[in-house]
């Protein structure tokens, strides 16, 4: 015969605090779990954007102190782990390595683990620890590398090995370089009472300015012309894959060939060092564009050298942007 137990008033309370207890514990254990989950989700390691242009073939080749040419191949691909990489240098050796950021483009290579091949028989030893570590650049085309101090004995660059990838591009490359320039696109006209110009072979007058600027079709070159009554200039500006440098060569109706560099730029001012040849001698001289203001163009040529003798200031001239 089956006996049921009737609980007591006083026993049902005790069941009611169980349950609530169970509950609480239900609702803390949910809570660490979503903690911990946080937490690794907040140590996720974030792809670096410079990282992109990592994986490919990499060479460089040098004169070594004995006068011999020397070589370097590196293959990298990346590995399942975000900003992590395998590297294979000359078929022969290879590193595992981390990337982490420094300050803007600057990225640290941190070796994790190394190993090289056996001849006899052609297989790979153990992977075993390494610590090498440096600072590189990384784009498109160049992987620029320096050891120890910024000094050029120190510095490595190895040039991409195009295997017909157009995910790299020179064009693309140059777009991106030259997209800082872009506030200087359209057509710009002023005049100035401007001195007389001994560099380019111009007297004083009153000068009257029409300045077009545009991109090519795909934007990896700046076509320009400088037009006044006495004076002609064509130029064009582009990058120069080779130095990194953004670049301009123009020449102009008065017989000068002149070639600039671009030194330094901020809140769309920049500063062009320009030098070249004309028939009155070696020119020497620094350019600043300042479009701060979107539609004012100011152009202001500072230390101006003629045969190296300091040339008169020309005064500053205002261009208004009229397209």
């Amino acid at each position: 015969m089956t006996k049921y137990v009737k609980l007591s008033v006083k026993q049902k309370p005790k069941i009611q605090k169980m349950k609530s207890i169970t509950k609480q514990s239900l609702v803390l254990f949910s809570f660490v779990l979503s903690s911990v989950a946080l937490l690794a989700d907040h140590h996720k390691e974030v792809e670096i954007e410079q990282t992109k242009y990592i994986p490919g073939t990499w060479k460089r080749t040098w004169i070594n102190t004995d006068g011999k040419a020397g070589a370097m191949t590196k293959v990298i691909r990346a590995t399942k782990e975000t900003n992590h990489f395998v590297e294979t240098i000359n078929g022969n050796r290879q590193l595992r390595f981390k990337v982490e950021q420094v300050v803007g483009n600057i990225l640290k290579f941190q070796g994790i683990e190394g190993r090289t091949i056996n001849k006899e028989p052609s297989s790979w030893n153990d992977w075993g620890k390494n610590n090498l570590s440096y600072l590189f650049q990384v784009d498109e085309f160049f992987w620029n590398e320096v050891f120890l101090n910024l000094e050029n004995s120190t510095k490595r660059r190895f040039s991409r090995v195009i295997t017909g990838d157009n995910g790299h591009s020179y064009q693309d490359l140059a777009r991106r370089k030259l997209s800082i320039l872009k506030p200087m696109i359209g057509i710009w006209e002023g005049s100035v009472d401007m001195i007389e110009l001994q560099a380019y072979g111009v007297p004083a007058h009153k000068m009257k300015i029409k300045h077009p600027i545009s991109f090519n079709k795909d934007e990896s070159v700046i076509i320009w012309h400088w037009e006044t009554d006495m004076l002609d200039a064509f130029g064009a500006t582009s990058y120069d894959a080779h130095t990194g440098n953004i670049v301009t060569n123009y020449h102009t109706s008065t017989g000068a060939q002149m070639k600039a560099k671009l030194v330094s730029w901020n809140n769309n001012k920049f500063l062009w060092e320009r030098h070249g040849n004309s028939p009155n001698g070696l020119i020497y001289e620094k350019c600043l564009v300042d479009l701060s203001n979107p539609d004012i163009f100011r152009h202001k040529i500072m230390d101006r050298t003629l045969n190296g003798l300091a040339q008169p200031d020309e005064p500053e001239i205002l261009l208004n942007k009229i397209k």
